[in-house]
């Protein structure tokens, strides 16, 4: 697939399945029409990143980088802003004539999510000591906030943030206080870096101000539907990943980023999807696009999309093995999981990849429920089936039903004509609305 773009990027980081950057950068390049562009995924860790950058050749114009090579960005770089060395990280790299140049586009896409709502505050709090609160601290310090307070469960780990903040941000006042307090603080703003549910909004009172919670998916959070009932304007991570991402998009292609195409394109990546999983023979694409028809949405079978790459999946197995084709798969569903609405078909053995099931989460995942003989009846001798010639067929199917349950949001009986499976897979979405 890569052979087909003359102009390539990618984000990097591990996990790296759960990635939007896909989705805005391809819609960005979609709605300028820059067709010979194309933007993927890789997933690696520290210790691989100088080897995977000596390896690109010319054609490769950017990376975004996610954790854990923040850090490792800055070695492997020819060159770095001055912007990223004070961060200590960066989240962009970029090919000039000069090789490749560090830069971090986190701060200024927050600073450009909080203005909006910024009221010339100059007081402050932060929610986590970790990476991400090194980026809020230099965003307030370029909004001119002066005094700062760090709500921590590890006060450590706080103390050794405001040691750095004291070198690169010398006119903030930084105090530490425990994580559970922050609710009784007197902060007018409050950016939360911390992940879903780490930070608790029991006992916040009517206040006004701002709070900005980094996390962007199960939107609205708890913490920020607490923090809009108590008074205070709210904004998500989405407009961080939004703004950031925008500016990659300039960075790398010397164009305009069109925001309004990428804002759609986060809008549509964080919807919940409709998935189907289920035994070979169980009719997942059949009751799938019936599925689709009834609920007015589009219809995509995993499968399908494995094979518009160019090859077939015996192809597959018979060249790269079992291991290989359930890289590609778990690949292609991650692009699906994050892209348009839709009704989406996986194929049988799609959830025994831990990260297609860790991507399940979140989603409607509905299975479709069939015995191993009626599904052996369905399929008869089909050689497009590689599963068909194990020996171990039945412990197979054993295994598999455990991870489908696992996996699953509800049960369908599909045992019966397509069309009545539809119809009961239509019911069951209806009452879970």
């Amino acid at each position: 697939m890569w052979d087909d773009f003359t102009v390539k990027a990618a984000v990097l980081g591990c996990p790296i399945a759960h990635s939007l950057s896909p989705a805005l950068h391809r819609a960005g390049y979609a709605a300028l029409g820059l067709t010979e562009w194309s933007y993927g995924r890789f997933e690696l860790v520290a210790d691989e990143l100088a080897d995977f950058v000596d390896g690109l050749d010319e054609q490769w114009r950017g990376l975004s980088l996610t954790m854990p090579l923040k850090d490792a960005a800055l070695m492997v770089a020819d060159e770095a802003t001055v912007l990223a060395v004070r961060a200590g990280a960066a989240n962009t790299l970029v090919r000039t004539e000069n090789g490749w140049l560090a830069d971090n586009t986190d701060i200024p896409g927050l600073v450009a999510a909080l203005r909006p709502a910024w009221r010339g505050w100059t007081q402050a709090a932060i929610l986590g000591a970790g990476a991400t609160a090194r980026s809020a601290v230099l965003a307030l310090d370029e909004l001119r906030v002066r005094r700062l307070r760090v709500y921590a469960r590890n006060l450590d780990r706080a103390a050794q943030l405001v040691t750095w903040a004291g070198t690169v941000a010398p006119k903030l006042t930084i105090e530490i206080a425990e994580l559970s307090t922050w609710t009784s603080g007197d902060d007018p703003v409050v950016i939360s870096t911390l992940p879903g549910g780490a930070a608790d909004p029991t006992g916040l009172q009517p206040r006004s101000g701002l709070l900005f919670d980094a996390v962007y998916a199960g939107w609205p959070t708890p913490l920020a539907q607490a923090a809009g009932a108590a008074g205070m304007e709210v904004i998500g991570g989405a407009e961080l990943l939004l703004a950031q991402a925008a500016l990659q998009f300039e960075l790398f292609t010397g164009q305009a980023p069109p925001e309004l195409a990428m804002r759609a394109a986060v809008a549509a990546a964080l919807s919940p999807k409709i998935v189907l999983i289920g035994f070979m023979g169980a009719g997942k694409t059949t009751v799938g696009r019936a599925l689709a028809n009834r609920l007015g949405m589009a219809f995509v079978d995993s499968d399908e999309l494995i094979e518009a790459r160019g090859r077939s999946i015996p192809e597959v197995f018979a060249a790269d093995g079992e291991a290989g084709f359930r890289a590609l798969e778990a690949d292609v569903i991650a692009d699906l999981l994050t892209g348009p609405p839709a009704v989406i078909a996986l194929g049988g053995g799609a959830v025994s990849t831990s990260a297609v099931r860790e991507l399940l989460r979140g989603h409607q995942v509905l299975l479709l429920d069939i015995t191993l003989a009626e599904a052996l009846a369905r399929v008869g001798g089909d050689e497009g089936r590689p599963m068909l010639a194990r020996d171990d067929l039945s412990q197979v199917y054993a295994a598999r039903q455990q991870l489908y349950s696992d996996a699953a949001s509800a049960v369908v009986d599909a045992s019966g004509d397509p069309d009545l499976v539809a119809e009961a897979a239509f019911r069951v979405i209806r009452q879970s609305r």
